[in-house]
Order: C-alpha cells, then sequence, then structure tokens
C-alpha cells in the first residue's frame, strides 16, 4: 500500500518500456481476486511478493494470511513489524531493508532510494540478466543537468495555476500508474490539494465533459512524452488548444504541458518527479495546511502517527 506499493508501478512501468520478458502484477488490496487473474496467483512459477516498509499496514499482513496455502512462493520485503514477525514464525523467505536516512512522515521521498534497492535485488536474485545499477548510480549526475531552471520556472508557473485548484494530471498509460500516482501523492500528502490522475484518452472520452464552464478553478498537467505515438501527440496539442482558447467556458481552466524529453527512461522519470516535488514545495508554502493525521488515521497505522514519531523520539 502506499509509498511500499508505488515503486511497484515504476519498476513494472521501468520494465515494460524496456521490453523484459518479466511479466507484474500490482495490486493495491488484500482482496487479490479481482486485481490479478487466479491463473496468474495460482502459478506455481509466480513469485508473490508482500512489501510492506513498516511491517504495520494492515493490508499486507491480512494478503498473508490469505495466500497461506502459497507461503513457499512468497516473498516478503520489509524492514521487520508485524509482517516480519509472522513471516519469521511462519519460515516465510524475508528480505529485509533499510533506508538511508528515512524520513516517516514523508516516506515517499524515497522512492529513488527504493526504487535502486529492487533492481539490485531482482538481479541478486537471478529474475533479471541485465545489470542496470550503473544507470541507477549515474542518476544524480543525470539529474543535476537534466533539471534545468527552465524546468524549475515552470514549476513556479504550474504551482501558480494550481492555487485554489482541482488539479487534474494526464498523461499515457506508461506514466499513468508510475508518475501520476507518485505526483498525486506528493500533492495530496504534502501540498494537500485536491489532486487527480486519468489516462489521458480516458479523461478525452469522459471527463473533459467537467470542464465545460466550471465553477472552480482546474489546473490541468499534462505530461506528454516525446516518445508517445503521433496519434496521442495531436490529441493532446487539439486539448489544450480547446482548452485554452479565449472564450468564457474557459475562464477557470489553466493548461500546462509538461515536456518529457530526456533519453531514457529513468531520466525522464526522475526529472518529472523532481518537477512535481517543486511544484508541491511552492503550492506547500502558499497553503500552509496543517496535516490532521488522517492518513495513518484513515489507514489504521499508527506507525507513521505524528504522535508515535515523537514519542519513540523522546524516549531515544
Amino acid at each position: 500500500m502506499g509509498c511500499s506499493a508505488i515503486v511497484s508501478d515504476v519498476v513494472a512501468a521501468f520494465f515494460n518500456s524496456a521490453g523484459s520478458e518479466l511479466e507484474f502484477h500490482v495490486f493495491n488490496d488484500y482482496d487479490y481476486r479481482y486485481l490479478v487473474p487466479a491463473s496468474i496467483m495460482d502459478d506455481e512459477s509466480t513469485l508473490i511478493i508482500l512489501s510492506s516498509y513498516s511491517g504495520h499496514s494492515n493490508e499486507p499482513v491480512h494478503v498473508f494470511h490469505n495466500l497461506a496455502h502459497a507461503h513457499d512462493r512468497v516473498l516478503l520485503l520489509t524492514s521487520g513489524g508485524r509482517l516480519g514477525d509472522l513471516g519469521q514464525e511462519a519460515g516465510v523467505s524475508i528480505a529485509r531493508w533499510t533506508l538511508s536516512e528515512p524520513d516517516r512522515e514523508y516516506p515517499l521521498f524515497h522512492v529513488g532510494q527504493y526504487f535502486a534497492i529492487l533492481l539490485d535485488m531482482f538481479l541478486e536474485l537471478g529474475l533479471i540478466d541485465q545489470d542496470h545499477r550503473q544507470e541507477t548510480r549515474e542518476l544524480p549526475g543525470h539529474l543535476e543537468t537534466d533539471f534545468t531552471e527552465a524546468h524549475r520556472e515552470l514549476a513556479r508557473v504550474v504551482a501558480e495555476r494550481s492555487r485554489e485548484a482541482n488539479v487534474i494530471m494526464l498523461a499515457s498509460p506508461k506514466w499513468h500508474e508510475s508518475l501520476l500516482k507518485l505526483g498525486k501523492m506528493h500533492l495530496n500528502e504534502i501540498a494537500m490539494v485536491p489532486a487527480a490522475r486519468n489516462y489521458f484518452h480516458e479523461f478525452c472520452h469522459s471527463e473533459v465533459a467537467t470542464l465545460s464552464d466550471p465553477t472552480r478553478k482546474h489546473s490541468l498537467i499534462i505530461f506528454e512524452d516525446e516518445d508517445d505515438d503521433a496519434y496521442t501527440r495531436a490529441k493532446m496539442k487539439n486539448l489544450f488548444g480547446l482548452l485554452t482558447s479565449d472564450r468564457p467556458e474557459n475562464r477557470n481552466i489553466e493548461v500546462s504541458v509538461v515536456p518529457l524529453a530526456e533519453p531514457t527512461f529513468m531520466r525522464k522519470y526522475f526529472t518529472a518527479l523532481e518537477l512535481i516535488q517543486y511544484i508541491t514545495l511552492d503550492l506547500g508554502r502558499a497553503h500552509e495546511t496543517r496535516s490532521r493525521e488522517l492518513i495513518s488515521e484513515a489507514a489504521g497505522n499508527p506507525w507513521y502517527h505524528g504522535d508515535t514519531i515523537r514519542a519513540e523520539e523522546a524516549a531515544g
């Protein structure tokens, strides 16, 4: 769930973009019957990874119990917690991992680190043949040049357009689960602004109707990959023209286009993520909203609650 799950989507998109023979299915609920085909879950060659950094999220624990018949194909990816204890008691395989300087309040900042750990783990387990560690190590250097002052200015502009607005992020399927999900989490959890995401073409066939003279301000952020096919790029240009034309129905609509022009999946992903983080920073400063600890309380996981964190810090 949450940040422990988003990296699964990033890894799945990365390997799909690279034409890997590995087949990924990501499910963010313990009732996996409606999310993964039974033929996949029941296949003896399927490796089932239950991921929970804290080990205290309820949903992975429920899945663990529901998969008691398949524990020989289960790998727990966790730092410990209840999930780690249950795995140890049942003799289930556990990959224990820790973050460098972990941020308990905003674990989504560690997606890059988590991504690198998974790529390394998959190589060590023999699930993949290609070593991506050098490419991963080079990312910080690339980011210094890929993320330019133009990107920072674009982030400022998008944040200003998104103030007091409903934010809607659109992209092709390649980026919907991997980039937009994490982007929405940043805006929801840190800036605490209403943000949604959708597949670009699905939006054009349905939700775009809600932008017929909206009473509340809407900010569309379209992520345009230079590798998108010609039909998608033309359709994005068309939507931009429709919603930015000089007509009174567009008075509460702002549209921004974020180009994904870097040469590789990793560089596109993390450059765009850097931009999203700056948008989040600018919006957070503008709103000055204080958290009610709703995520930890609604999810039923006190491990992330501010009171728990402060109590542990006080105890040393």
